[in-house]
């Protein structure tokens, strides 16, 4: 497991960075959701579907939330990149004996009140047109016994083009209140009705 190690100035050109791409590569950028900041750590999940993503938080989080902010990626890619560690971004290699060291050292970050941490439960990178998404058992572990501490925020992330060169980006977020129970497919659930809503949303533009 590789932990992150962030720095002033890594955070400081990811934050420019990630802004300055995406404005670069997309034509609009809107975001659609409300926000009550609880002063708890924030737990962000989202769909995984494009290269972008970690920007796209990391850009989110600069307009609406600004924690400190955290990113768990696949240990192979972070291994590709290590400066992302100096971003905020720490590893996981499924089905492994680290992962449940991962997991743990997620648990651990969302102890502070001042950081947001972007999970993505799916797993894998998959289509941002599919109907149904099916989340790993890694979030249920991330939130025991930690359900009470932590903010759960739904991220959704939807592009079109239209008659236009470059693609608009519509950012949705939504909290989700935690149950005691802490039921991973109710999660789950809320999650895929938060996605049916966004895309019909997105039908109006």
């Amino acid at each position: 497991m590789i932990p992150a190690k962030p720095t002033l100035l890594g955070v400081w050109f990811f934050r420019c960075y990630a802004r300055w791409m995406l404005h670069r590569h997309f034509r609009e950028i809107r975001y659609r959701g409300q926000f009550q900041d609880r002063g708890k750590a924030i737990l962000l999940i989202a769909n995984h579907f494009t290269w972008w993503d970690g920007f796209i938080q990391g850009v989110l989080n600069q307009n609406r939330f600004q924690r400190n902010f955290y990113v768990m990626m696949l240990e192979e890619q972070l291994r590709k990149f290590p400066i992302l560690r100096t971003t905020g971004a720490f590893s996981i290699r499924k089905h492994s004996r680290s992962m449940l060291e991962s997991l743990s050292y997620c648990r651990e970050l969302l102890q502070n009140p001042n950081h947001l941490v972007v999970v993505f439960p799916q797993g894998e990178l998959q289509s941002m047109h599919l109907c149904q998404f099916t989340f790993q058992q890694g979030l249920a572990r991330i939130l025991k016994e930690n359900y009470h501490r932590v903010q759960l925020i739904m991220n959704v992330n939807l592009i079109d083009y239209q008659s236009n060169k470059k693609p608009s980006l519509t950012l949705y977020f939504k909290e989700q209140v935690l149950r005691d129970e802490n039921d991973i497919h109710f999660i789950e659930n809320q999650f895929n009705d938060f996605y049916q809503q966004c895309r019909h949303t997105q039908c109006q533009f």
